[in-house]
């Protein structure tokens, strides 16, 4: 893959990758309740789900869901579902921030992980992504397998890069100026934004 190839790849993901979305949302407002450190498991689950997406459609799998108008529609109504439950419980359950050592438990790893893994891998705008742009960039000329990977790993550690800002931004506000009543107001609006992504997602599976 010639360089400029690859610079015009990594340019436009860039570009999809920091456009206000699910994951950048839940992002910023997990750093904003907990701070930067403990919402790396967050930013990493992340990028592993993407890594899932790159994988699926290098190997022709999610070329075969898109195919199966039954298997795409199941696909993106799970999206629908997942995003719509998460914008929900972020209305109605109450998050406290964690300010200070011990005051209240912290919100284990293993969830940040897993929560953010599965808002990638059922979001559809990645493999959508993956689809669209894999056939301009390869070449077939050569082993695709190497390409896809390196492709892979580009929008990932971008995504990485991009999530870590937003983390560290979030935590620049949180230190001086977030209270509880702030944070919940940001929690209420994200689940209605959320709940936005999963209608429109709606609409369009419909």
């Amino acid at each position: 893959m010639a360089w400029a190839v690859w610079l015009s790849y990594a340019t436009i993901s860039a570009a999809n990758i920091v456009t206000p979305g699910p994951a950048n949302l839940n992002t910023l407002r997990r750093a904003l309740q907990l701070g930067f450190t403990p919402v790396l498991p967050t930013i990493f689950g992340n990028a592993l789900g993407l890594a899932v997406g790159g994988i699926l459609c290098a190997s022709g799998v999610a070329t075969l869901v898109m195919t199966s108008g039954l298997l795409w529609t199941l696909f993106r109504w799970l999206g629908v579902a997942y995003l719509g439950g998460l914008g929900l419980k972020l209305m109605i359950k109450r998050e406290p921030i964690i300010l200070g050592k011990g005051v209240v438990q912290r919100v284990r790893p293993q969830l940040l992980f897993r929560e953010a893994f599965f808002l990638a891998v059922t979001n559809p705008k990645a493999l959508l992504f993956y689809l669209a742009l894999f056939p301009q960039v390869l070449d077939p000329a050569r082993s695709l397998w190497p390409q896809s990977t390196m492709l892979v790993l580009t929008y990932c550690g971008l995504s990485i890069l991009s999530l870590s800002t937003y983390a560290l931004l979030a935590e620049k506000v949180r230190n001086r100026f977030l209270t509880q009543a702030r944070y919940d107001v940001f929690r209420v609006c994200s689940g209605l934004v959320l709940l936005g992504f999963a209608i429109m997602l709606a609409v369009q599976v419909s």
